[in-house]
């Protein structure tokens, strides 16, 4: 072999190394905007609002009449998005 084709071999490898790289490198900046993207989408849910009735009885002893008293409780639940959680198959 001899240096000049030694230098024109060298020369090749390393366009071709280049070449890989940059390709590697737009592969994992696709995938990154990929998975980013997902997390985004995750899930949608809108507001829920449970209204639960507390109702009590009393009766008087003389009068002989029922009082009803209801109490109106409003829970508002609302739900935001969180990044996923990995887990793992260990202990």
């Amino acid at each position: 072999m001899t240096p000049q084709s030694r230098d024109r071999n060298l020369a090749r490898v390393r366009r071709l190394t280049a070449g890989i790289a940059g390709v590697a490198l737009a592969a994992c900046g696709l995938f990154a905007g990929l998975a980013a993207s997902a997390t985004k989408q995750a899930s949608t849910a809108a507001a829920t609002t449970t209204v639960a009735d507390k109702t009590a009885t009393t009766t008087a002893k003389k009068k002989k009449k029922t009082a009803v008293v209801a109490k109106r409780v409003t829970t508002t639940v609302t739900v935001t998005q969180s990044a996923p959680v990995a887990t793992s198959g260990g202990s």
